[in-house]
């Protein structure tokens, strides 16, 4: 489900390189080289019609890269009950932060306020499956922020275009909570091993690189690096997000990870062999760095709102006797 961009492009291949048949239900709406034979589905998955051409057939295995919603989940599941396995993508946002860190699989769910209607709608979805496929095989795969070339969420380019053309980059907070990050291409070699992953009921692993955390600002000073000129940053406070807002917004960001720590514990998932060799942090961006040059259009950016905002705030406060 989905496997038309970012890591999904990434998974499908891997899949296609273990043997795998693969038939990918995608709404059309980009064609990736998957460079191999893949049956497409076109549809949406929101519509129970579309669903129903799925049911009609026998498929072992389910990777659900596109699930944001529980109710997304439920039709899927209701569509292919059958299914040997399912593999389902989640998020590091599913739980509840504990002030002890790395956090392992066994953590409670949140909802954290700080991750909005989205972690709700995760939790959802992981719930969906715990629920409904009570004797058969799930496994959920739990990342946290993916990096990689042409993100479809703007995570390295964000620091990067700020560095490049010498614009000021504003810190949450203090900038120096320290996040986790999984490079695209181990992410979805991890989600390509977990359709074969051995076992029994529902079973939760968190994967992330290996040796892969900074803080906001060793984030920023590790793009500084690559690009080979000096960053200037400001911490703005403002809590987690920079505005003392209760939810943080990938689209409406001063700065595009918020000052909260999130680390996972990835031992469990080492042991499955779903943790990919160690592969340095500088060389990820670097990947992502070469992509940005190559495209002009991704270099073309403008400050957030959010960002508009705190530099006015800043600006007017700067102003008073």
């Amino acid at each position: 489900m989905g496997g038309t961009r970012f890591v999904g492009v990434i998974a499908v291949r891997r899949l296609l390189d273990a043997g795998h048949d693969v038939t990918v239900f995608h709404r059309g709406s980009r064609e990736p080289d998957w460079i191999g034979s893949v049956r497409s589905v076109v549809g949406d998955r929101n519509n129970a019609d579309d669903l129903t051409r799925l049911a009609t057939e026998h498929f072992d295995t389910v990777l659900d890269l596109s699930a944001y919603t529980g109710d997304q989940t439920a039709s899927l599941l209701a569509a292919l009950p059958d299914v040997e396995r399912w593999v389902h993508c989640s998020t590091v946002n599913v739980v509840r932060p504990d002030p002890v860190i790395p956090w392992t699989e066994d953590i409670d769910y949140g909802p954290h306020p700080l991750w909005g209607r989205y972690a709700v709608d995760k939790i959802a979805c992981e719930r969906a499956i715990s629920s409904v496929r009570t004797d058969a095989h799930s496994v959920v795969v739990r990342l946290p922020l993916v990096l990689g070339p042409r993100n479809f969420i703007p995570r390295e380019e964000f620091v990067l275009n700020r560095i490049l053309d010498g614009a000021q980059i504003l810190l949450p907070g203090d900038g120096q909570a320290v996040h986790q990050y999984i490079y695209r291409d181990h992410a979805a070699e991890a989600l390509a091993r977990a359709v074969e992953l051995p076992g029994h009921g529902f079973d939760v692993y968190n994967v992330a690189s290996k040796r892969c955390n900074t803080s906001l600002q060793g984030f920023v000073d590790v793009c500084a690096e690559i690009v080979g000129r000096s960053a200037d940053t400001r911490a703005v406070g403002g809590g987690p997000t920079g505005e003392d807002r209760d939810t943080f917004d990938n689209a409406d960001c001063v700065f595009p990870f918020s000052n909260e720590n999130t680390i996972l514990a990835i031992d469990k998932a080492e042991r499955a062999g779903l943790v990919a060799p160690y592969l340095d942090l500088r060389e990820m961006i670097s990947t992502a760095y070469e992509a940005l040059l190559d495209d002009p259009e991704r270099r073309a950016w403008q400050r957030t709102d959010a960002e508009e905002r705190v530099l006015s705030r800043l600006k007017t406060a700067g102003a008073r006797p």
